[in-house]
């Protein structure tokens, strides 16, 4: 039973560190506005690797500098992080290009279509939420936490079965003692 316990408390443990992290995304992207992707091709490397979990911020079009990093809507479907390499102030149109890539990319960004500038990655993170937008991802989520909650219910009950018995073992020996006692009592009468 103790190899249960010890299970028990690393699966809850990691249970509350994935409740903090979503938790702190949900926060962020509430409270700061910012969005999370995933690096999803090598066309960022080396600085922005595959699997990469990146936080975007809304930006103004007059923030926006050569050499900065910044997520667009290329299509309806596709969202692409690219590196500004040109500016035209008066349209509005940024030119980009990816860092792996040898050539700048065909048509120029519409600012309308910037989501915004990325403030910083994490590496390897954006794998779990890309695992967590599939339907595996999803069911596997489920079955994680109800095997986390099965057995924090079961490391409760051995706990609650082990201290059960403590107590009976310490009232038998409080009234083995209270016996020995009035058995001495009715010596000595």
């Amino acid at each position: 039973m103790k190899k249960v316990v010890w299970i028990g408390r690393v699966f809850s443990v990691f249970l509350y560190l994935l409740v903090l992290v979503f938790g702190t995304s949900i926060a962020l992207v509430l409270i700061f506005g910012l969005k999370l992707y995933c690096i999803q091709t090598g066309s960022m490397e080396p600085d922005y690797p595959v699997g990469m979990m990146i936080v975007v911020q809304p930006v103004d079009f007059a923030q926006l500098d050569v050499g900065d990093v910044i997520t667009f809507a290329a299509s309806s479907d596709t969202v692409v992080t690219h590196r500004i390499v040109e500016i035209d102030r008066e349209q509005q149109m940024i030119t980009t290009k990816g860092d792996n890539n040898n050539v700048q990319d065909a048509a120029p960004v519409s600012y309308r279509n910037v989501v915004g500038r990325v403030r910083f990655g994490v590496r390897g993170v954006g794998y779990f939420i890309l695992i967590l937008n599939t339907n595996f991802g999803k069911w596997m989520i489920a079955i994680i936490t109800v095997a986390l909650i099965g057995i924090e219910i079961i490391r409760r009950m051995y706990y609650r079965d082990e201290s059960e018995e403590d107590n009976e073992e310490e009232t038998e020996e409080k009234s083995g003692e209270g016996m020995n006692n009035e058995h001495d009592a009715e010596l000595m009468q």
